[in-house]
């Protein structure tokens, strides 16, 4: 099967710690490679893990607040100066960040290639990325500030083509082609023979993967995430500090693990941990409690969509 993967480069909230690093993934859909959110030290992490990101064409910012995006600028700089880019490179961000950084870049940044600045209305569900293999839409999220996740959706699979089928009728292998593109058959009698009799539906079964960055408790959002294989979500804080998290329009676990539930997810991955917590234990006993199959980010986490 082809490469779907999520790779974990920072899962905690507001300062980088000991511990980890403020939000970044590298999300992998048949070797195109996407940077989700790129936290203070995110070029340090990609450095250290070994991944290639020459694939890496297009960025997404989910929000303004400096956890998600302090780490642009050293990035691109890196991207310009050390490996010589020369493919255009698509920014993705909220309409209030696009202007500060677009100075931010002029005046730091060597740029050997185009930058690409595209702003995001992130009160709408919106298609922002497409090919023929996958698309990438924005997920309205509730946050102190304009806010979005990013669901990341393959096509499913043209149908297989049956040849012996096709020269059952006499159809010659130089329109093949065409029948696997869609086309039907006209006999030499003015008969029509439907493309379904020349081919068969493929077994591929598409994948989802849903990041949900900064958010309060919004069930507004399951009808679009229903089914996904797997579903990143905020847990910034359990359920004993469920006012902390109001107050800061953040989930928490439990909260995070109701949404996968509801939302019949294949399986939740939280991160964004409070520094407050010393470790993330109680944060992934409270999200299993109610949804089990729940797996608690950490940095260098590849995680397979399946």
């Amino acid at each position: 099967m082809e490469k779907f993967e999520v790779y974990i480069l920072g899962c905690g909230s507001a300062v980088p710690t000991g511990r980890h690093m403020t939000t970044a993934q590298l999300v992998n859909v048949h070797e195109k490679v996407f940077l989700v959110d790129c936290g203070e030290g995110t070029q340090t992490q990609i450095w250290k893990s070994g991944l290639k990101v020459t694939n890496m064409n297009h960025i997404f910012i989910s929000h303004a607040h400096g956890d998600h995006f302090f780490g642009l600028v050293p990035l691109i700089s890196s991207l310009g100066l050390m490996l010589d880019r020369t493919a255009d490179l698509h920014l993705w961000l909220p309409e209030n960040l696009k202007e500060p950084l677009e100075k931010d870049f002029e005046q730091y940044c060597y740029l050997p290639f185009k930058l690409i600045m595209h702003p995001l209305d992130t009160t709408k569900q919106t298609v922002i990325y497409e090919d023929k293999e996958m698309t990438v839409e924005t997920i309205p999220l509730n946050h102190r500030i304009p806010c979005c996740g990013f669901l990341f959706s393959e096509k499913p699979k043209a149908p297989v083509l049956l040849p012996e089928k096709c020269k059952e009728y006499g159809i010659p292998p130089k329109e093949f082609g065409k029948i696997k593109a869609g086309a039907d058959w006209t006999m030499e009698d003015g008969t029509i023979v439907p493309n379904s009799v020349f081919t068969a539906p493929s077994d591929f079964v598409p994948r989802k993967y849903a990041y949900c960055s900064d958010t309060a408790y919004y069930p507004e959002i399951i009808p679009q995430i229903d089914g996904a294989n797997l579903l990143y979500h905020e847990a910034t804080f359990l359920s004993e500090d469920a006012q902390q998290a109001t107050n800061a329009a953040h989930s928490t676990a439990a909260q995070a693990a109701t949404i996968a539930k509801d939302a019949h997810v294949g399986k939740l991955a939280i991160g964004h941990y409070s520094i407050r917590y010393e470790t993330d234990t109680e944060l992934l006993a409270e999200a299993q409690s109610i949804f089990p199959e729940t797996l608690a980010c950490q940095e260098g986490m590849n995680i397979n969509v399946k």
